[in-house]
């Protein structure tokens, strides 16, 4: 047990990390908001707000450009395309000992990393930083269930956070990881210990990858997807053609289901890639979708559905399309695949 507030870094200020640094600050810890632009203003003057369902937290952490000292651990609540460039301008305040929690949808660069060797994925770090200015040992990998998205300055939150943690590699600093737990479990997120977070990981992107190009192509809620025919097809085809990939990893996936239930469980709620076509940001497409893709081709695999769909999002300069260029574009994507229903 560490016997002072632990110091706690957010990096990146949009529904996650504003999310997670107003949980945070509620904890005891000293915690670090790291933004850019006109956010980072914004927080300076007026701090982060959360709306869980009505009960509204609002916080004022410590908010900087960059980070300048250690911290005892650090949240990368950016898209997984803008990772390295985090770490780098932050690399100040991971130190040795820093334990570092990337917060990101997809597939994560560390899923094949050893003690001695972060492993490579196709397009998740291209030029080597993660690799080069991180330690495998240093690194929590982190599934978080959490609705969030934002509105105005403000996020919106309609579950109670749920986060799984898990080193990555032997040789982590286990009292270190037990502080940081009860530091989040004070917060009030719910956290636990995991022996197998590359599994949760799988799970989570079995969900991503069926759900989260499609909605930004069709601008459909989650609620959507599970209910409409055409959409809910090409939904469980994707993830048809990613469990079977995961299957010859080793992995045991949910079915379609359990899928089904979970995107209408969801309601009318926005994926983050849907969120990010609305805002004209740019897509995570590598994480959730590209890394594998090549992977699965690396195998002796293809998801040839999974292709179709990545050519259709990136044919498209603004996304959702309109309603009347929908109905053909899905269509033709079902040509792309043989995948059994299931």
């Amino acid at each position: 047990m560490t016997t002072h507030p632990l110091d706690i870094a957010v990096i990146g200020a949009g529904n996650i990390g504003t999310a997670m640094a107003a949980l945070l600050s509620r904890s005891g810890a000293q915690v670090h908001l790291v933004a850019r632009g006109a956010r980072l203003a914004e927080v300076r003057t007026g701090g982060v707000t959360l709306d869980d369902r009505g009960d509204v937290l609002h916080a004022r952490p410590e908010t900087v450009a960059r980070l300048t000292r250690p911290m005892d651990a650090v949240f990368l609540c950016v898209k997984s395309q803008s990772l390295a460039a985090a770490v780098r301008d932050n690399a100040a305040g991971i130190g040795p000992d820093t334990l570092v929690i990337p917060m990101v949808n997809g597939l994560p660069f560390w899923f094949f990393a050893t003690p001695h060797d972060m492993g490579d994925i196709p397009h998740l770090d291209p030029a080597g930083d993660l690799a080069a200015l991180l330690s495998p040992r240093q690194i929590l990998g982190a599934v978080l269930l959490m609705t969030v998205r934002m509105e105005g300055s403000r996020a919106l939150s309609s579950n109670t956070p749920t986060l799984s943690l898990g080193p990555v590699t032997e040789g982590a600093d286990k009292p270190r990881i037990d502080a940081l737990i009860e530091v989040l479990e004070a917060g009030g997120v719910r956290t636990d210990l995991s022996e197998d977070i590359r599994q949760k990981v799988l799970v989570k992107l079995l969900a991503n990858l069926a759900t989260n190009p499609l909605t930004a192509l069709s601008g459909a809620m989650l609620e959507e997807v599970g209910q409409t025919p055409l959409l809910r097809e090409i939904a469980t085809r994707l993830a048809t053609d990613f469990r079977n990939w995961a299957t010859i990893r080793g992995f045991d996936l949910p079915g379609n289901d359990w899928l089904v239930d979970l995107m209408i469980d969801a309601g009318s709620f926005p994926t983050s890639m849907l969120q990010d076509a609305q805002a004209g940001r740019a897509l995570e497409l590598d994480a959730i979708c590209r890394a594998p893709l090549a992977l699965s081709r690396r195998d002796g695999m293809d998801m040839p559905l999974l292709a179709g769909l990545i050519a259709e999002v990136e044919t498209h300069p603004i996304l959702p399309l309109p309603g009347a260029a929908l109905p053909a574009a899905l269509d033709g994507l079902l040509t792309h695949t043989a995948s059994p229903k299931g």
